[in-house]
């Protein structure tokens, strides 16, 4: 009896081990470092634009582009995600907009490339660079009486959701494979490793810890879960993929369960398949390709503003 006594205390110890460490082996690859992405040029995309700089209340500057339509509806803010690719990546996507009566301001978030930054904050701190955005259209004549709408993929999706929840000057968000809040994704990736389902869920407390011991625990209130709350009845549209191996289907349901109980002005869209962007990867540079993917983001502005 104590010989088993003696291997349960052990195996607890080692168990409980695991989950303390298991944050501090993998988080480091993300955090307290910049990302330097491959960049792409606005001239090959034949866009109207300006590049301008963003100034955040932490003091930070933004490298952000202002591309302009004939006739224009509104802005859309673009984002890209937690570490790649460039916001640069998705001119493809401001010129489709672009074509369709809407400006675009496409914002390299903090710690990547030309932008300011000496780490990623998971949308906890991103959501700052989206203000500063939403500041520089508020003082431009032609845009400040408009509609904004903040459209990202990934953490970008994420970091769309939080940022309306804190500045209400934002009209709507398209969010595409955003997470519900880091500590679930991150257990959620765990189940692509067989990790049971029992000490998947032991590890939230210890990677909710690990992320409050580096951001500030008040920082993790900051997450699209909680955003959803101050969202009133202005536009969402949710976009993910079944079997995304990024960011959990789960994400997805949760939110969406959210916005049901708040009764919502949600709109939802889903596709069968892998892709993390929605979009298949090659088709980011060229999204009119996707016909489909296209007429699902016009029609959600169009709807609703």
């Amino acid at each position: 009896m104590r010989k088993i006594l003696k291997i349960s205390l052990t195996l607890i110890i080692l168990l409980l081990l695991f989950l303390t460490l298991l944050p501090f082996i993998v988080m480091p690859s993300l955090l307290n470092k910049r990302f330097e992405q491959v960049q792409y040029n606005p001239d090959d995309f034949k866009l109207d634009y300006e590049q301008i700089s963003l100034n955040t209340t932490d003091n930070l500057n933004l490298a952000a582009w202002h591309t302009y339509s004939e006739n224009t509806k509104g802005t859309v803010i673009i984002l890209s995600g937690i570490n790649n690719p460039s916001v640069t990546q998705f001119f493809g996507y401001s010129k489709m907009l672009n074509e369709n009566g809407w400006d675009c301001l496409l914002i390299e978030m903090r710690a990547r490339s030309q932008s300011e930054g000496n780490g990623i904050g998971l949308g906890m701190t991103e959501w700052k660079d989206v203000v500063a955005g939403v500041d520089y259209l508020k003082l431009n004549n032609k845009a400040s009486s408009l509609p904004i709408i903040v459209m990202g993929t990934s953490m970008g999706a994420s970091t769309s959701i939080i940022a309306a929840g804190e500045d209400n000057r934002i009209n709507g968000v398209i969010a595409i494979s955003p997470y519900s809040d880091f500590p679930s994704v991150f257990i959620d990736t765990m189940k692509q490793y067989y990790i049971p389902k029992p000490i998947r869920l032991m590890e939230k407390p210890f990677i909710t810890m690990y992320l409050g011991l580096h951001y500030g625990f008040n920082n993790l209130n900051y997450n699209s879960y909680n955003a959803l709350n101050k969202f009133n009845n202005r536009p969402l549209l949710l976009m993910h993929s079944k079997r995304d191996r990024q960011v959990d289907f789960y994400n997805f349901i949760r939110l969406k369960s959210k916005s049901n109980q708040l009764n919502m002005n949600t709109t939802t869209f889903t596709r069968e398949g892998y892709e993390h962007f929605f979009i298949k990867r090659d088709l980011v540079l060229t999204p009119k390709e996707d016909p489909e993917f296209c007429s699902i983001i016009l029609n959600f502005l169009n709807n609703n503003f």
